[in-house]
């Protein structure tokens, strides 16, 4: 069992201690975790990466966890970078600047707004959320990212989720996974999905059969930011990909991929 989506307390948005992580996974017996705290590239965030974003701090504590927890559990060293249009330059400058195992591009931004706000604000106008796909599908194309984060994850902020009109961005959403597929990125099932009132991942069932028809790979992930959601529906997430024909799922070590069977 494998989640590459954890967020400590090097997260301004979390307040999970990094061994307790690695202690509760073990507990249910994850064999790979992977910290992929946030790291932005908008100053007014906490987590920008000049004076906010702790890269040096969070390197240190998963060596120390490495050698606590040898022979236990397999510990990753990621991050959750924020892709803003047009910054391609300074996010891979960033992204080489420390031995990731591996990079989970989301879109946290839209238009200079944080995602949860925008999201609301174009629904209480009844406007399109292209603009955020189209942000994805620049990410998805850039190639600086192992692993594409929660696809759809507009869906979470909405006031009334099932209006979501899925068919509206099917064209996009397909243009992101074949730029997906020709890059060689993966696909995250986030499944905080299913705590949430969408009821389901990010992205759904639909979305993976889908990536699957283009030979995509894909990734697991709880984007816990508590205790009691580190692999969260884990085992949930890994019987949705069998039923759309994965058999593996990817895991990162030094930037480099491996296929693990589910």
């Amino acid at each position: 069992m494998v989640d590459l989506h954890i967020h400590t307390s090097f997260s301004p948005d979390s307040c999970l201690d990094a061994e307790m992580a690695c202690r509760v996974a073990q507990a249910r017996e994850l064999k790979i975790v992977g910290f992929a705290d946030h790291a932005e590239f908008v100053p007014e965030d906490d987590a920008y990466i000049v004076g906010c974003y702790d890269g040096q701090g969070i390197l240190k504590e998963v060596e120390r966890l490495r050698e606590l927890f040898n022979g236990k559990i397999e510990i990753l060293f990621g991050v959750e970078a924020g892709f803003i249009p047009g910054m391609e330059k300074e996010i891979a400058r960033f992204l080489g600047s420390l031995p990731f195992d591996y990079s989970i591009g989301s879109v946290h931004y839209v238009e200079g707004q944080l995602v949860s706000s925008w999201t609301k604000q174009q629904e209480l106008r009844g406007a399109s959320f292209m603009p955020y796909y189209q942000d994805l599908l620049e990410a998805a194309r850039s190639g600086l990212f192992q692993v594409l984060g929660h696809l759809d994850y507009v869906r979470k902020y909405l006031l009334v989720p099932e209006k979501y009109n899925h068919q509206e961005y099917e064209g996009i959403i397909g243009k992101i996974l074949e730029a997906c597929a020709e890059k060689g990125t993966a696909i995250e099932i986030n499944t905080s999905g299913w705590r949430h009132a969408t009821e389901e991942p990010y992205p759904g069932k639909e979305v993976f059969s889908r990536f699957k028809k283009l030979g995509g790979k894909v990734t697991v992930g709880s984007d816990a930011h508590k205790t009691l959601e580190i692999a969260y529906a884990n085992r949930r997430a890994r019987k949705l990909l069998e039923s759309v024909g994965f058999k593996e799922v990817e895991v990162y070590r030094n930037g480099k991929g491996c296929s693990l069977p589910l």
